[in-house]
């Protein structure tokens, strides 16, 4: 295969990756082996949407070094050091899909799973946690593929990393992971309550029971249900039962929906927010009932949401106040309030947060999950607003 080929493979992979949900923004990578001793990889902060060829660096297995201005992937070491232990192995995918980033928050050094998941090989590894892009995490991932006879890699508080001949076997690892880490919690929640079926509410349900620190039955019923988007003197309400709704700032009253106060207050409070997006999936449901505070149990968390997010009754200052060092709030009963520059920032707040929920919650059920450390979580939180959010703002440019 030759370089532009390889890289045009890339290019492809990452719009996929985005596409079924196994990343968000421009977080994990892809790269192509070209030799035996370069492989081509994607580039660090770039949309995957809008990747050209030209952008695919090619990296050197030896020594990591590259050539030109665009800069490789900050886990480029993790794809060396697949590629040298495994000479058979010519595509690699870095994910952050939801089941396998559930399993990595939950301490433990493997899972079995089931022997029909032939890529797997049995046994899921769990390398030791390090920090993105050092050389801790690429270490951890060298000692994995010593005791991993499968395609997939779990990263401790991070990911997975899916690795084949080709991208279909890369991406079939991913999908089986995806799969068997889901069963592995089912299992688990089968063997505590004695059950001979898996029930996701019931599992919630039973999580819930665990980690309420209020008295059931304890409701503030008031729920914002509608999304909404700056404008030049107010905003815009989006998906209210009367439809769209444009409100100018500070002007309220009137037949407005009450959650037009809170959008207002945000708005008003925080002039880099530009738009809200309403989160009810069940898992943000779950824990917005349980009353608690969320830290950080997945690093995309702390890097883009922040280092934790407060429960909070839907008092207007109180959700814009909890806002104010995060881009989330979960609102008590009624689920979580995302916010970004965009809506498509929002999205990806809205998938992290779910992601790090169904952590929280499937935590519960293996004795409790510790947090990552509040020193790493604050330095991936400056990392990412003082270098890597400005470099994504560049390349949209």
């Amino acid at each position: 295969m030759n370089d532009r080929e390889a890289k045009q493979k890339v290019v492809d992979a990452g719009i996929r990756l985005v596409k079924s949900g196994l990343i968000a923004r421009t977080w994990g990578n892809v790269s192509c082996r070209i030799s035996d001793t370069h492989f081509v990889i994607s580039p660090s902060g770039r949309d995957y949407l809008t990747l050209t060829p030209e952008e695919i660096v090619t990296v050197a297995l030896a020594d990591l070094s590259y050539s030109g201005e665009i800069k490789p992937s900050s886990e480029k070491g993790v794809h060396a050091e697949i590629y040298k232990y495994s000479p058979d192995c010519r595509f690699i995918i870095h994910t952050h899909q939801e089941n396998a980033s559930v399993i990595s928050a939950l301490g433990l050094d493997s899972i079995k799973v089931d022997p029909a998941f032939e890529l797997l090989g049995n046994t899921i590894i769990c390398a030791s946690y390090g920090l993105p892009g050092t050389k801790k995490l690429r270490r951890g991932i060298g000692e994995a593929l010593k005791g991993t006879k499968g395609h997939a890699i779990i990263m401790r508080n991070h990911g997975a990393v899916c690795f084949g001949r080709d991208e279909e076997e890369a991406f079939q690892a991913a999908s089986d992971l995806e799969k068997a880490s889901g069963l592995f919690i089912e299992k688990k929640f089968r063997e505590i309550t004695d059950s001979t079926s898996f029930d996701a509410d019931r599992m919630r349900q039973y999580v819930l029971s665990k980690l309420a620190r209020v008295p059931a039955g304890a409701v503030d019923s008031a729920r914002p249900y509608c999304n909404s988007e700056r404008t030049a003197d107010g905003f815009i309400l989006h998906g209210c039962e009367k439809g769209d709704i444009a409100v100018t700032l500070g002007q309220l009253g009137g037949d407005l929906p009450d959650e037009a106060k809170i959008h207002n207050e945000i708005y008003r409070s925080n002039l880099k927010i530009h738009y809200i997006m309403h989160a009810d999936t069940p898992d943000i449901m779950t824990v917005s009932r349980a009353g608690i505070t969320l830290y950080p149990h997945v690093d995309d968390f702390a890097q883009i949401i922040g280092t934790k997010v407060k429960t909070v009754l839907a008092v207007p200052v109180s959700i814009a106040s909890a806002l104010r060092n995060t881009s989330a709030v979960l609102v008590k009963n009624s689920g979580a309030l995302c916010c970004g520059a965009s809506e498509s920032d929002a999205g990806a707040v809205q998938m992290i947060l779910q992601k790090n929920c169904k952590a929280r919650i499937s935590g519960t059920l293996f004795d409790g999950i510790k947090p990552i450390s509040r020193f790493d979580s604050r330095l991936m939180r400056f990392v990412y607003l003082k270098k890597y959010s400005k470099q994504i703002g560049a390349n949209k440019l």
